[in-house]
């Protein structure tokens, strides 16, 4: 496929006369132009939660086992979105979702205007699909889409009906979709879906229309460009009329110290070992054994796995084992 590269957008950085931004040394008033957005930010954006972001532990996933994942995982250059563990700015975060504002003048065969931009105390701040590319360590090339149903005409075809072959689903009705017999590296793509790359809230095992649009990319190796997808979501966390919520904070500091703001003196949450994919989340899903960082085995299983009497857990991880849980959760519906 083609690959784009989106026009640059004048950015409007923190004005150079003026001290950096803290917001703590604010009187809250004088963080919003009018009395209207003030009062968006008290009675909505102040109290939506901010999602407890997560990473992968290195050495977790062997490449000489887990080799599709890998593959699949680096062709989209995902691999800084896996292992993104800095800290987050969860009052900063509320505040400047109260005025988000995302600027998209394309369509799927021209390209034009593309920015995130936001006010604070009557400032703007603009920064644009290439910057955002540039400050997540991400390509800016692929399918721009956006995400929910709005995805480009031309993969119209990819909607999860016509996936079930290509993914090895099956649809249950309801739109739901079982993912019993997905294979271990599809499995856990989707599972990298749902925790780090686009996370959410509620049950993090259902399979979505959107899931099944970007696993389908994904597989047949079609490039989605992943900093427009993440400027989308950011907009979707806030805007969701379905339990809002916040999200993507490491992304969001990275956008903060693009504009040297001040943030020495606000609310602070450091991303820690507490919240790291580790062997014991991923046996929650159905993986079997899977080696830590440290090099060990963790002996704990998933609560629906076959009992395997008589077996070592280091033999455990086996294609017999594989399609025998698959066997087990054929029927399985994820709500």
């Amino acid at each position: 496929m083609s690959h784009r590269k989106s026009t640059a957008y004048k950015s409007a950085n923190n004005p150079s006369d003026n001290p950096p931004l803290s917001l703590s040394r604010l009187p809250l008033r004088k963080w919003f132009n009018g009395e209207e957005i003030l009062k968006s930010y008290l009675d909505i954006f102040s109290k939506l939660p901010v999602l407890k972001p997560r990473y992968l532990s290195e050495g977790l996933l062997p490449k000489d086992k887990y080799e599709v994942f890998w593959k699949l995982v680096d062709q989209q250059g995902l691999r800084p979105l896996l292992f993104m563990k800095e800290w987050y700015y969860p009052q900063m975060m509320r505040v400047v979702a109260t005025s988000l504002w995302l600027a998209d003048k394309l369509n799927d065969a021209e390209e034009g205007e593309f920015y995130l931009r936001f006010w604070i105390g009557g400032v703007a701040y603009t920064i644009t699909l290439e910057e955002l590319a540039s400050l997540w360590g991400l390509p800016n090339d692929g399918i721009r889409f956006k995400g929910g149903h709005l995805r480009p005409k031309e993969c119209d075809h990819w909607s999860g009906k016509h996936s079930q072959s290509i993914l090895n689903m099956s649809y249950i009705g309801g739109g739901k979709y079982s993912v019993g017999e997905i294979s271990t590296d599809h499995r856990l793509l989707h599972y990298m879906l749902s925790y780090l790359w686009l996370p959410r809230k509620g049950n993090h095992g259902a399979l979505t229309e959107e899931d099944v649009f970007i696993m389908r990319a994904m597989v047949e190796e079609t490039e989605l460009n992943w900093p427009y997808l993440l400027a989308y979501r950011l907009m979707h966390y806030a805007s969701s009329s379905l339990e809002p919520s916040l999200g993507h904070g490491t992304l969001w500091t990275k956008i903060f110290e693009h504009f040297k703001f001040d943030l020495s003196d606000e609310e602070v949450i450091y991303v820690t070992e507490e919240n790291a994919i580790t062997s014991r989340s991923l046996n929650k899903m159905g993986r079997g054994t899977v080696v830590d960082r440290k090099g060990k085995k963790n002996r704990a299983v998933a609560e629906d796995a076959p009992p395997q009497s008589g077996t070592s857990f280091d033999s455990q991880v086996t294609p017999e084992f594989m399609e025998m849980f698959a066997e087990k959760m054929r029927t399985v519906s994820v709500n």
